[in-house]
């Protein structure tokens, strides 16, 4: 599946979504099935509680969105990379400087022996390895916001102008920030569903969605350019 599929099926999953919370919106909202065991219909009466619950997973849905699409773009690119047997030699210094970066990022140790090991392992994969990583190995940047994902783009020498062409700080800059910043509120327990989701409106997630659906398909343009047209390797004429 191409980066472009999962994304758009993850883009899919949001609008499904966004159509119980658009309809939620709506005066007295209610859920109501037909349950056959009891023979009887029952309903859901939809609380402020519950709206402001269902507005904050939209946040998470989001988060999600950004994160998958960067973390599959930078995966994407390095199984191309290994797809072609691409040695050290034969990739362009950004993308040398990020695989070396990663495959030794959580090597803490300063011990004298460690260094020497470290040392004589960056030798023999430089001199033999096809350049590649492992999905644990993979950087993208951390907590995600739209300066993040421009740095990432930037360690791998990912031409974004594309994307600079749409982008509006004060749009999808603060979008993508304020989807991050509520993401890691829920996530890390610093507020609850109903405190996130009580700030927030449909149309205001509405155009969230929008700015960073936006945003996203320009830098998966971004990589697709950069993939097909294979600026991770050295031209053959230098090497």
């Amino acid at each position: 599946m191409t980066i472009r599929d999962e994304y758009n099926n993850r883009v899919n999953e949001i609008d499904s979504f966004y159509e119980i919370l658009k309809v939620i919106e709506l005066e007295s909202p209610k859920i109501s099935a037909y349950d056959l065991n009891e023979s009887i219909e029952k309903v859901v009466v939809i609380s402020p509680s519950k709206i402001d619950t269902l507005r904050s997973t939209a946040y998470l849905l989001l988060y999600n969105l950004i994160e998958s699409t960067i973390y599959n773009s930078m995966t994407t690119i390095f199984d191309e990379i290994k797809d072609c047997e691409l040695k050290y030699s034969e990739v362009i210094d950004d993308v040398q400087k990020y695989w070396l970066n990663n495959i030794y990022k959580h090597n803490d140790n300063k011990k004298k022996e460690t260094i020497i090991e470290t040392i004589i392992d960056i030798s023999n994969k430089i001199s033999s390895e096809i350049v590649q990583l492992s999905s644990n190995e993979i950087n993208y940047g951390g907590s995600l916001d739209a300066q993040k994902i421009f740095a990432t783009a930037k360690s791998m020498k990912i031409d974004v102008n594309n994307i600079y062409v749409i982008y509006d700080k004060n749009k999808h800059g603060v979008s993508l920030v304020d989807v991050k910043k509520k993401r890691n509120w829920l996530a890390h327990g610093e507020k609850s569903f109903i405190e996130v989701g009580s700030t927030s409106t449909y149309t205001q997630l509405k155009d969230s969605k929008n700015y960073i659906c936006d945003f996203l398909d320009e830098f998966i343009t971004s990589v697709e350019t950069y993939i097909t047209n294979k600026h991770f390797q050295v031209p053959l004429s230098t090497l």
